[in-house]
């Protein structure tokens, strides 16, 4: 498998002042190259489809929030993407990004 995209794994910082009025989470980042899928999934068990973006890079990783390169800006937390589910295989981890639910035959 080929890892021809760059994305930036997020740690989140312990926070100084967490009920500030402008509380903004900092991160620290680590950029990994990676393969990404825009796929269709189903997570829920009552068969509820969601369009998602799987990230695979090569080794054990963990992170809680990812930026893509192109789109991530170090400042703007607007710009990263929540991880809903985190898989570990041999030498791969695969990050799991919701887009938004899947309406299949006008439901």
């Amino acid at each position: 498998m080929r890892y021809p995209n760059k994305v930036y794994l997020l740690t989140k910082l312990p926070d100084e002042n967490p009920d500030g009025l402008n509380h903004q989470a900092s991160y620290q980042s680590q950029i990994v190259w990676a393969n990404m899928q825009q796929v269709n999934l189903t997570f829920a068990p009552n068969g509820t489809v969601y369009n998602a973006t799987v990230i695979r890079v090569y080794g054990h990783y963990q992170a809680d929030a990812i930026g893509i390169d192109g789109e991530y800006v170090e400042s703007d937390n607007d710009t990263i993407h929540e991880i809903q589910k985190v898989s570990q295989h041999d030498k791969q981890t695969a990050f799991y990004i919701i887009h938004n639910e899947v309406i299949l035959h006008g439901e």
